[in-house]
């Protein structure tokens, strides 16, 4: 009884492994301009981004944006946080020296659907700053 078991088990491990998945590039609409003029000054132990937030936005983008922002830290995952409200400033206040840190922002809104197959939310690409 274990054998045969253990032979289903087994097939459907190799049926499921050989099915081909399709991979999926982008979401469907028209994709959200990024962030421009990504700059950054750094004041002690805190870092001050600033950029613009592109000047129009795809039909179906439900408006005011936010703005995601993830931080790493020596190529270590530090934390991210989103911001509401057309948001262009951003301070983070645990830089230390002697560190590389890597800010990624990006736009995220969103997407006014009804379909419950595609999601709400769409992000643009992302603009990086090292430091």
């Amino acid at each position: 009884m274990k054998r045969i078991t253990f032979l289903i088990i087994l097939a459907f491990l190799f049926i499921m492994s050989s099915c081909e998945y399709e991979i999926i590039d982008s979401k469907p609409g028209e994709p959200i301009a990024p962030v421009t003029n990504l700059t950054s000054s750094i004041s002690g132990n805190s870092v001050a981004l600033n950029w613009n937030l592109p000047s129009s936005y795809p039909s179906d983008i439900i408006q005011p944006v936010s703005v995601y922002i993830k931080v790493t830290k020596d190529g270590n995952n530090a934390g991210s946080q989103v911001l509401n409200n057309n948001p262009n400033t951003f301070v983070y206040d645990a830089y230390e020296s002697g560190h590389v840190y890597r800010f990624t922002v990006k736009v995220r809104a969103n997407v006014d659907t009804d379909d419950p197959n595609f999601s709400d939310l769409r992000y643009s690409e992302g603009e990086t700053i090292e430091l």
